[in-house]
């Protein structure tokens, strides 16, 4: 039993509005939960994510359905501290509107915030009434720990006070405390967990211009091996999962850790399917043997075929070893029926028709394989705060004639999805050529299938791309897949 000095603490994502239906992702949000594990040590915590129980508001008369049944739901969970997780801009209207209507009902309580965007806008969240109590920026553990600490003898502080989160070493590892949300997944998953979205690392050392990583501690930090292969396991067999999606920010930094990780994973004979990202500097011949034994995608952060744009983007000093590493790295994969997909930015800012036709010979060159195990995934720029492109604003302005439509979209009473993209890159991609990436790709989607092995083309058209099921060679397919 814990001490009734310390004080109870609610973790609760809030949701998002504006958001499009379509795009929605329900998961246990994992990263919450890790902060919940941490603080569970010292205080009572109670973990709550409003997406999942409430939904996401996209009219007036959702919201005010959402206030209803968030103000139901303080009302019955009497908390002294409510820490909400705005883990990303599209959460800030609902993070605003929840802590709201908790100040409404505990006047003298604490109000917390972290996140990807109180680390990138901590102003956004200083009133003159101070809703918010502490922002911290960067990691939230021991920072909110202090404040959890203090919290009998202090009270509120005077006005919002912006809190540096101090990083999170692998000392302080505690792993995952599945029992904090067994009765919320039972409640609201009740099939158990399909996907499990874990972290086994923190912190990348590169800084992309996209990116709104940087903003925490950059040093890379992991379970041991031998602790990741095992929270792997317990996750899945707890909850009967059939993947489990590894969201680090930068997997496998480390070769002996990468080596010892597959190997012990391997050996475990896991019959889940694994996913993560990661670079293709960071897999190599070795690892792909090991690979192979395995149930498995892997998915790469390529963003452009551009040498230009990849210097521009700040995804690494050689572009050229940068796009050689990852076409054997692909060729290898695909020898070995590896599943793997390259994720592509177009339109970040500073793009031209020059850089686009770059992205799109890499593409066709990659297309004349056949029996290939390479999926294509194109998407336009979103923009969020915080990264290099929104600090340095005025440079992509005067030199590319970059054009911000929406650029603090997150405070707009409208689709936030589409918001985020309103943006031109260049002089050179404006007016009707605002959209000329999607022209392309369009062109070369027919070849994306066909260019695809049966089994990977039925993979993509199983998870990413529901239409091709439309496809002749979807329903001529005699291949299973077990991924939905």
């Amino acid at each position: 039993m814990k001490d009734c000095k310390t004080p109870s603490i609610l973790i609760a994502y809030p949701s998002c509005f504006h958001y499009p239906v379509w795009m929605e992702r329900l998961e246990v949000k994992t990263s919450q939960l890790l902060l919940a594990s941490y603080l569970a040590q010292c205080c009572s915590v109670t973990y709550a994510d409003f997406e999942v129980s409430i939904g996401r508001p996209n009219t007036p008369t959702q919201i005010r359905r959402y206030e209803r049944r968030v103000r139901d739901y303080f009302s019955s969970n009497d908390v002294d501290i409510l820490a909400l997780s705005c883990w990303t801009s599209l959460s800030y209207q609902a993070t605003i509107t929840s802590a709201r209507i908790f100040r409404e009902l505990y006047p003298d309580r604490l109000i917390v915030v972290g996140g990807y965007h109180p680390s990138a806008r901590p102003s956004d969240f200083i009133s003159t009434d101070n809703l918010i109590d502490y922002v911290i920026c960067g990691e939230g553990e021991l920072a909110l720990q202090t404040i959890a600490e203090s919290y009998r003898s202090s009270g509120r502080p005077t006005q919002t006070e912006i809190v540096p989160g101090p990083p999170f070493t692998a000392r302080h590892f505690v792993g995952y405390n599945w029992p904090l949300v067994d009765s919320f997944i039972r409640e609201h998953f009740p099939d158990g967990l399909g996907n499990i979205y874990m972290y086994l690392s923190r912190g990348c050392p590169f800084g992309c211009s996209f990116c709104m990583e940087p903003l925490k501690d950059r040093h890379w930090r992991a379970f041991s091996p031998q602790d990741a292969v095992r929270e792997m396991h317990a996750a899945v067999k707890r909850y009967g999962a059939y993947a489990v999606a590894i969201s680090d920010a930068c997997f496998g930094m480390r070769p002996a850790w990468r080596r010892e990780f597959l190997q012990r994973l391997v050996a475990s004979d896991p019959q889940f399917w694994v996913v993560f990202e990661t670079r293709p500097e960071y897999v190599n011949p070795d690892d792909i043997l090991l690979l192979a034994k395995l149930k498995l995608e892997i998915q790469f952060g390529i963003e452009s075929g551009s040498p230009e744009m990849l210097l521009l983007m700040k995804k690494t000093r050689q572009p050229e070893k940068f796009l050689a590493r990852f076409r054997d790295v692909s060729h290898l994969l695909s020898d070995h029926g590896i599943l793997h997909r390259a994720n592509m930015i177009l339109n970040h800012p500073g793009e031209t028709r020059k850089t686009l036709e770059k992205t799109f010979e890499l593409i066709d060159t990659e297309l004349e394989r056949r029996e290939s195990y390479l999926m294509w995934a194109c998407h336009g720029y979103m923009h969020f705060p915080g990264c290099e492109l929104d600090t340095n604003r005025k440079y992509y302005e005067e030199t590319f004639g970059s054009r911000y439509l929406s650029p603090e979209w997150w405070k707009d009473d409208e689709d936030q999805y589409e918001n985020s993209q309103r943006f031109v890159p260049s002089r050179d991609l404006d007016g009707a050529n605002v959209d000329l990436w999607k022209r392309m790709h369009a062109e070369r989607e027919q070849r994306m299938k066909d260019t695809l092995a049966p089994r990977a083309f039925r993979f993509a058209a199983n998870k990413y791309f529901l239409d091709w099921r439309d496809d002749p060679r979807y329903r001529q397919s005699k291949t299973t897949m077990d991924v939905s």
